[in-house]
């Protein structure tokens, strides 16, 4: 992720070049429709845009209407171990998806986006793993990556092979791919297949 200061660096410099920039910072699902809204509004497509949202708003309602509160627990993995472990805490699209599915976020109790231990994870021992790290055909997959750290077979979410290797495209980005992202998240807790919203 770029920090506020790249971000300024970077909007500085192409309107230094004369070029018009729009920021988006989303953060929240909110944030992703006021983005989508703001980006119509833009290019003159303000109906698109509303009924996109409205598609979004949808979808997320149905799978939030069918979700069981399980009571359950969910880690999500933005940043592996080699790089250091990053998570999502509340204030966070990743952490609304975990509600929306019955899930609770292990992390709930930070905030955005934070920087966190091994010693963390081990602790909170969550119920289901949500890592978004790229496989590029070499070594472990992500997931037997996470099931052969030292200790972390411990985990309920090791024992009971309830780790998710989720598309990095579809959430960790705060657009209209947080729909597949949620779906695939519900059908991964479920076993259901999500029907898309009439």
């Amino acid at each position: 992720m770029a920090t506020m200061a790249q971000t300024v660096e970077q909007v500085e410099a192409l309107e230094n070049a004369g070029i018009k920039v729009v920021v988006s910072d989303a953060q929240d699902i909110e944030g992703v429709y006021y983005a989508i809204r703001m980006i119509g509004a833009l290019m003159g497509k303000d109906a698109e845009a509303e009924a996109l949202a409205a598609d979004m708003q949808a979808v997320f309602a149905d799978i939030a209407a069918n979700a069981e509160n399980t009571g359950k627990t969910v880690y999500f993995e933005v940043s592996p171990l080699q790089w250091g472990l990053w998570t999502a805490g509340k204030n966070t699209f990743m952490d609304e998806l975990a509600s929306m599915c019955g899930l609770t976020n292990a992390f709930a109790d930070l905030d955005g986006w934070a920087a966190i231990s091994e010693e963390q994870v081990l602790e909170r021992d969550p119920d289901y793993i949500v890592t978004i790290t790229m496989y590029y055909g070499e070594g472990p997959t992500p997931v037997e990556e996470i099931k052969g750290r030292a200790g972390w077979d411990a985990l309920k979410a090791v024992q009971n092979d309830d780790i998710l290797n989720a598309d990095s495209n579809e959430i960790s980005r705060p657009g209209p791919r947080l729909v597949d992202a949620a779906e695939t998240l519900y059908t991964f807790v479920s076993g259901d297949a999500q029907e898309p919203a009439a």
